[in-house]
């Protein structure tokens, strides 16, 4: 899927750049209006995400690249002490915060969300869940991630826009695995089918071949630092035709964080949703699992109730959250720049 951030003083001017570089088929992910004019988020999906390789290749870190093309209002509305007081309160490392710093003053004027925008547009990866999505998603990821919720909550948002979905889990182990999906399922009148081992997934998913919703396969916890349980879930991906993406709580260590979304790219996992929003008020770790040779980030999730359901992820949306800091860190932040 292609994501590009348009900008114009009307929103019929910004429409005409959506279908001009984007066509007909462009899909309205987010629609913003500010002083400076509207904001359009836009997606061209792309066709199905391929399967994932037998043996994914090693991910490499590729250097972060700045380039700002975009018009920028002529009055600045941010200074350094703001941009320090969002790097240093977030805790992104040491190189990483240098080259957003770099990329947000390369901004000429506007607010510190728009112009953290524009570096977040060119620094990390975006690629939306969208109802289109034809490929059977495989959620995965460490104990306690949110995995259940993101099924139930993808099931919610199909169910409104009136696609079928079909739900199974692998989670059979833990009684309470299953209960929750279960409990879920009965609100929304759905029914979960199981599945113990990568041939029975594979069974139930060819049982219906004819069916055209949206399947959602839940998981059991996986330790990223774990083997054995690493080449248990890996049977299950190479077994059938589905997207595995990962679900991973905000608020880890940033470095954590990318080596976890490091060793689930090379399992075939291509982007990531980012949960538990609302227990964390630190989202490095987001900014570092989404960095090029690593993973994009496809939504957030900022409760833990399924009628709170999943956001799409776009640039603006992240700067946002990373530009909101608690009362007293900006003025602090400003203080402690001026004594350096």
């Amino acid at each position: 899927m292609r994501l590009k951030t348009f900008h114009a003083k009307t929103m019929s001017a910004v429409m005409d750049q959506v279908r001009a570089e984007l066509g007909p088929d462009a899909i309205i992910i987010q629609t913003e209006t500010s002083k400076s004019g509207v904001r359009v988020t836009a997606a061209l999906e792309a066709g199905a995400t391929p399967p994932p390789p037998k043996k994914a290749p090693t991910p490499e870190q590729t250097p972060l690249a700045f380039e700002v093309d975009h018009p920028t209002p002529k009055t600045r509305e941010f200074d350094n002490g703001d941009i320090s007081a969002v790097l240093n309160h977030h805790g992104l490392p040491f190189d990483t915060a240098s080259h957003f710093a770099e990329a947000v003053r390369a901004v000429g004027g506007g607010s510190l969300s728009e112009a953290f925008s524009s570096a977040l547009e060119t620094a990390i990866k975006f690629s939306p869940l969208t109802d289109a999505t034809a490929r059977p998603v495989m959620l995965v990821g460490p104990p306690g991630a949110g995995k259940t919720i993101c099924a139930a909550k993808l099931t919610a948002d199909a169910l409104l826009r009136e696609r079928p979905v079909h739900l199974i889990s692998t989670d059979t182990v833990k009684a309470s695995g299953i209960q929750q999906l279960d409990h879920f399922a009965q609100l929304m009148k759905q029914t979960v089918s199981t599945a113990d081992t990568p041939n029975e997934l594979d069974a139930v998913i060819r049982a219906k071949t004819d069916f055209m919703g949206l399947t959602v396969i839940d998981t059991p916890g996986t330790n990223p630092f774990n083997m054995d349980e690493l080449k248990e879930l890996l049977k299950f991906i190479q077994k059938v035709d589905a997207e595995p993406v990962l679900v991973m709580p905000a608020g880890l260590d940033a470095l954590d964080a990318q080596e976890i979304a490091g060793i689930f790219a090379r399992m075939g996992c291509q982007r990531f949703i980012a949960t538990r929003l609302d227990a964390a008020r630190r989202y490095a770790s987001m900014i570092m699992a989404a960095r090029p040779g690593y993973l994009a980030l496809a939504a957030i999730s900022r409760s833990p109730y399924v009628a709170e359901g999943l956001e799409t992820a776009s640039p603006l949306t992240i700067s946002r959250l990373l530009t909101a800091l608690p009362r007293g860190k900006k003025a602090e932040a400003k203080m402690d720049s001026k004594h350096d």
